[in-house]
Order: structure tokens, then sequence, then C-alpha cells
């Protein structure tokens, strides 16, 4: 028996240190950077602002400058954006990731992020929208349609192995929305024609 039991316990031994290495790998809030065991812990998110950001703008020209009539125009506008984080690069920030904290500050603060705000870090959002414009006769009418992200800016308190303290900044940009503006030009009429309030309500009716 004794040739059967041998390999059995090799075999034991070898699942338990795999699994122990598993275990620790998967423990949350430590890292390995080379053969040693990192220990990340965010000590707080310091929220400095949150604003909109403009993601792109679109116009839609309406000239009826030299019409009698409502002019009107149906629109279709798409538009995609991305859920990006970016941190601050300078001072101690940079040299914290020539020392290889950077990937693991960045997963750590993606996922504090994802989990207290409900975003998930390099997703992306489509919007598709329908819109109506008119302008009324002898005007001209620009539409301009705003499309807006909303980003916050704040700075991580991080600590490693309970010695080193790390201030880290960072930049979040989330979500998709839209505004639309108007700019409307000096009101020219007609030079031959100039319809009387009477002769505008039959038209438009």
């Amino acid at each position: 028996m004794l040739p059967f039991l041998l390999p059995m316990g090799v075999f034991s031994a070898v699942g338990y240190i795999l699994g122990d290495r598993a275990a620790k790998k998967n423990a949350p809030g430590e890292k390995t950077v080379g053969s040693k065991e990192i220990r990340v812990e965010i000590i707080r998110d310091h929220v400095f602002s949150d604003e909109s950001l403009i993601l792109a703008c679109e116009d839609v020209p309406l000239d009826n400058r030299f019409g009698d009539r409502v002019l009107s125009s149906d629109n279709e506008f798409s538009r995609t954006a991305t859920v990006a984080l970016d941190l601050d690069r300078s001072s101690e920030v940079n040299s914290s990731l020539r020392s290889g904290f950077g990937k693991m500050f960045s997963s750590e603060i993606a996922g504090e992020l994802s989990k207290s705000m409900g975003v998930k870090i390099g997703s992306q959002i489509s919007r598709k929208i329908r819109l109506s414009f008119s302008v009324s006769p002898h005007k001209k009418v620009i539409y301009r349609v705003v499309w807006k992200q909303e980003s916050r800016r704040g700075e991580f308190d991080i600590m490693v192995n309970d010695k080193r303290r790390f201030r880290v900044p960072y930049l979040i940009t989330y979500g998709l929305s839209h505004s639309v503006e108007s700019i409307e030009d000096v009101e020219v009429f007609h030079p031959t024609t100039i319809p009387t309030g009477d002769s505008a309500q039959s038209e438009d009716a």
C-alpha cells in the first residue's frame, strides 16, 4: 500500500500550497509586487468638485429670412462617451508609479469609485435622440446641441503596508447628457413683400 499512499500525500501537499497561494493572492487590499506582499488601504476620498464638461457641440442652422411661413426640421443625433479615470502624474504620485505602485493605485481607486458612484471604469455609454426645430418667417436661428459628461475631481489618501501614505489626485468623467441652445440672428424682412398679421395667420393655419 505504501507506493499508493506516497503519491497521494504529495498531491495533498501540493494542493494545500496552491490553495494557500490563491487565497493570499485574492485577499482584498493585498497585491504582489515582485516577491513581496503589498497591502493597500484606502483611507479617505476627498472630493474637491463636481461639474459638467462639454464633450461636443453640433450646430443646426435654419435660415428662414426670406420665407413667409414657419420652417421646421427633424433631426437625429447620436453620441458615445467613455467612463474614464485619470490619475495625476506629478510629484509624489509619479514617484509611486516608478516604485511599482501605479497599477495598484489605479486598480484600487477604480474599484472604490465604481462602488461609491455606481459606474464602471472603461465602459461606454451611447445615446440617440430625435429633435424637432422650427424658425419663424423672416428669421434665422442656429440650434446647438451640446453633449456633456459629468466629472468629479478629488484626491485619495492611500496607505501602503501601514507605513507609507500617498495622496493621489484623480479626475473621473462619467455619464452622457445633452442640452439645446438657440442663437437668433437679426430679423430681416423680405425686400418686396411684408406679410400682414392676418395673412401670416392664414398661411400658418
